[in-house]
């Protein structure tokens, strides 16, 4: 197809902006690449619009893309101040691309173009596969690490330097929030328009970090920004989705929600109303999910995201929330001590999570150098395919079945895992700096030896290094089925019963003790972990995480206590071989 007449080809120009430099998106008419971000802009004139209508409130433009194998990409346009209308749009294949505008300004409505798109070498954008894992679009295994930067406050000069770090570490996401409701400057001004030069300047840091290969995970809002008013009604957090999702959504980005999500008054449906915009407005149906103090777990059922976030830092938590649930998890690393990081980022990863770093955990140089350590051992397994496996003491450990086992050894000693009879090439790996000692190859069922050492955690793994090497010619993505357990709900058959809260009443207003009694002793039960959930159904808010592990105290949630009168609790249990185990009561809430 070509161009109708030569004034849309003349207003197909270059993104303005001359302050974002080397980091300025090209026209996709002159220079596209697969995989980078090229821009169409659209100058309408005085009388263009129809009456009534603004440009940044009003969906005025579409532009449906054509791939070269006529797949499509539908893309809506952002106002940027003016008179422009703004496409962002990231070709996903070398080739002859066409495109199609659908516009309610008339000159601009039913025009049709065509550009050619050269191939960047990138990978593609990141989606959810083999379950609970990740690929590119080009079907390759992604390894998620991301690493947390303040968005909108950070210098770009100290921004740039810090990107190169974090590529040298083996970082593949950049975690930021898009909308701050605390600093000076703020997203949207007095008539409820975007102020431009704060999306300038956040434009600036976004393209330098998309330039340099990065998927960007945005959390969409801080509680500051939701809190001020913004997304108090539809009409105004659906302009204000549709703007990000035009803005930044043609980029390789994931969608985080907004920032801790509970502590936000009927954040659920909130949440489900942005949801639906992203889903509507997103053409590439980016991967959604929420930030949370806890967990995003409870919103799952509202059915429009498909990954989830957790930051408990109580590591039972995410070994117990993965037998429960079907989705690919992340965990919030924030601890910054460097002993206390090590266990978290290592506990999360035998939990078969991936892991998101605080800012400020990478400020301490022991942690980078940790995550270094992480990623060099993570990138020679197959990762993609690891999950949390059982037969092992002394540490946790993922797995795939009979080619390679990863342990980590939190505290120092004899590590015991119980091995399908092979020959193994077993190697300990010191987690603080990456240094390995290899053991001498191994045929049996039971590996049992002692860490190298008792000055620091370990890391120990297994694998079978032909049979790898082998599948690597063989097998692309998914060689086994991912495990999907069946949890064990009849009274009967579980193996412990809930001895605190007794009776049939909790008092809301003073901290309440738990406490699990074992009722069925065996070598099962001899490790167990717990997740405590209370929910008040009237609310409509979902549950709120009330403890983690075999007791402890509560104090039921604020929000709970003035949804209802009746609490349900929901005790979720895994034991060492890792069966699931589901028991619930109902407390009438004494206020």
């Amino acid at each position: 197809m070509v161009a109708k007449g030569r004034s849309l080809r003349a207003l197909l120009v270059l993104c303005v902006g001359v302050r974002l430099c080397a980091s300025t998106a090209s026209s996709c008419t002159n220079g596209a690449k697969t995989f980078l971000p090229c821009e169409l802009t659209f100058s309408y004139q005085e009388g263009d619009l129809p009456a009534g209508v603004t440009a940044y409130r009003d969906d005025l433009l579409t532009v449906e893309f054509r791939s070269p194998e006529h797949s499509t990409i539908l893309m809506h346009t952002f106002w940027d101040g003016g008179k422009d209308l703004r496409v962002r749009f990231s070709p996903t294949t070398a080739g002859a691309w066409t495109y199609h505008v659908v516009s309610e300004i008339r000159r601009f409505d039913n025009q049709e173009a065509s550009f050619t798109v050269s191939d960047s070498g990138n990978a593609g954008m990141v989606n959810i596969a083999n379950l609970r894992h990740w690929r590119t679009t080009n079907k390759e295994p992604h390894l998620w690490l991301a690493a947390e930067v303040p968005l909108s406050t950070i210098d770009p000069p100290i921004l740039a330097s810090w990107l190169d770090e974090r590529k040298h570490d083996g970082f593949t996401h950049i975690r930021g929030t898009l909308l701050t409701g605390g600093a000076a400057a703020k997203p949207f001004d007095a008539k409820c328009e975007p102020n431009l030069s704060y999306f300038a300047a956040l434009d600036e840091r976004v393209l330098a970090i998309a330039e340099r290969g990065f998927t960007l995970d945005f959390v969409l809002a801080d509680r500051a920004f939701v809190q001020s008013g913004w997304f108090r009604d539809h009409d105004m957090r659906d302009s204000i989705v549709r703007y990000l999702a035009a803005r930044y959504g043609g980029l390789n980005v994931t969608w985080e929600g907004i920032e801790r999500f509970e502590e936000t008054p009927d954040s659920r449906a909130l949440l489900r109303d942005v949801g639906q915009s992203l889903k509507k407005y997103d053409g590439y149906h980016h991967p959604r999910s929420t930030d949370a103090r806890d967990s995003a777990s409870p919103l799952l059922e509202d059915g429009w995201m498909n990954f989830l976030i957790e930051a408990v830092p109580d590591l039972q938590f995410g070994a117990v929330e993965h037998q429960f649930t079907q989705e690919p998890e992340i965990h919030v690393v924030r601890a910054t001590d460097p002993n206390a990081f090590r266990r978290e980022l290592w506990g999360c990863t035998t939990n078969g999570e991936y892991p998101s770093i605080s800012y400020e955990s990478l400020q301490n140089s022991a942690n980078v150098g940790a995550v270094r350590a992480w990623h060099e051992i993570l990138s020679g397994t197959r990762h993609w395919e690891l999950e949390p496996y059982f037969d092992v003491d002394g540490a946790s450990a993922v797995g795939l079945t009979e080619v390679e086992y990863l342990a980590y050894a939190a505290k120092p000693g004899i590590v015991e895992i119980t091995l399908p009879k092979h020959k193994y090439n077993p190697v300990w790996v010191n987690p603080v700096s990456g240094e390995e000692s290899p053991l001498k190859d191994y045929k049996g069922e039971v590996f049992s030896r002692p860490t190298p050492d008792a000055s620091h955690d370990w890391v120990l793994e297994v694998p079978r290094e032909g049979l790898k090497q082998s599948m690597r010619k063989y097998y692309y993505f998914a060689s086994q089925d991912p495990p999907v357990q069946e949890v064990e709900i009849d009274t009967g058959k579980i193996p412990f019963e809930i001895a605190d809260p007794g009776g049939d009443e909790i008092n809301a207003r003073v901290p309440t003790p738990y406490q699990v009694k074992i009722t069925r002793a065996n070598r099962a039960t001899r490790r167990m972990n717990y997740v405590w959930w209370g929910e008040v159904v009237a609310s409509g808010q979902g549950a709120r995480l009330l403890g983690v592990g075999p007791s402890g105290n509560v104090t039921v949630p604020k929000e709970l206590v003035e949804a209802g009168a009746d609490l349900n609790v929901r005790l979720l249990a895994i034991n060492a071989n890792g069966k699931a185990y589901e028991l619930d009561r109902v407390y009438r809430l004494a206020k």
